[in-house]
């Protein structure tokens, strides 16, 4: 039997609200916030869906069991304009290793910069930045033409004035592809990741250690394609903190040319386009936007992506 694109994406829509009907965004409170945020132009666009779509550079992030389907070596760089002062970086490269593996590494960035220090007084002080950082490597193998597993390996570190913190962490994901119009993702993401802060350089004898747990996280996801020109994509989030999100998208492709998308990320609006082109000799390209409708207060977020294909 045949699958309905339009039949089966309306389907999924109101399958994903329902299950996440009520949920919040509880795991904001905690640390690593950054790494739920989402990466890249084409999945944030898509309400941050990239689980079961992981074919593209920013699989490191999404689901690195997407590494070893990647045709080619690519490139992946991003950039978040954010409000309140807020930045957010990456760059990374994943590449196949032929017959049935994959292999990728990345470093994301986060922070806030210009916040103004007071005095006891109220008066104005120094100007100071705090910023987050990871570094990802990624291994991946397809065990069978159908089935894939990968695992990041992360590690975590945050500058907050004086005071430094690291960590580590692991992600573990499995991509299934049953049919050739439908793919199934599961990520299990920052096991047992946790910053560990030792405040003695701050309150000298009065400080001391303790660990910062990040969320544990499992988001499992499908994305349904109709040929080249539709995709639909949907992921699920369940955390340890009691924190339920949904996530899905749309895209369509005009001859692997210009692309349009359109998403729901836990409620917030996102919306992008797209658009590849040769760039020198065997070497292609995609640049991709989104924008996304932040929460009352929040304002909006541009995102810009390029990446390589070599």
């Amino acid at each position: 039997m045949k699958l309905r694109p339009i039949t089966v994406t309306a389907f999924l829509i109101i399958l994903l609200n329902s299950l996440a009907f009520g949920g919040s965004d509880a795991n904001a409170s905690y640390a690593g916030a950054y790494l739920r945020m989402g990466l890249g132009a084409r999945a944030t666009a898509m309400g941050n869906s990239g689980v079961a779509l992981p074919r593209d550079g920013f699989a490191v992030y999404y689901n690195p069991a997407g590494i070893p389907l990647l045709s080619r070596r690519t490139v992946a760089l991003s950039y978040s304009f954010l409000t309140l002062d807020r930045q957010m970086y990456y760059t990374g490269v994943t590449v196949p290793v032929h017959p049935t593996a994959g292999v990728g590494v990345g470093w994301l960035h986060a922070g806030i910069k210009n916040i103004e220090g007071r005095t006891s007084t109220g008066l104005p002080d120094e100007i100071y930045a705090t910023g987050e950082d990871v570094f990802i490597l990624s291994f991946a193998n397809a065990f069978h033409r159908r089935l894939s597993f990968g695992l990041n390996f992360k590690i975590l570190r945050q500058q907050l004035v004086d005071l430094t913190a690291t960590g580590l962490g692991f992600d573990f994901g499995i991509l299934l592809v049953p049919l050739k119009e439908l793919q199934l993702g599961v990520q299990f993401k920052d096991i047992g990741a946790n910053y560990t802060w030792n405040t003695q350089k701050l309150f000298d004898e009065k400080g001391s250690n303790y660990r910062e747990a990040f969320p544990q996280t499992l988001k499992i996801g499908l994305a349904f394609m109709r040929g080249n020109d539709f995709n639909f994509v949907g992921d699920l989030e369940i955390s340890d903190k009691h924190a339920r999100q949904a996530h899905f998208g749309a895209e369509y492709n005009y001859h692997d040319l210009a692309f349009l998308r359109m998403g729901m990320n836990n409620r917030n609006l996102t919306f992008g386009a797209g658009l590849a082109y040769g760039f020198l000799l065997d070497t292609d390209t995609q640049l991709d936007y989104c924008l996304v409708v932040g929460a009352v207060g929040e304002g909006i977020t541009h995102v810009f992506s390029w990446q390589f294909r070599f």
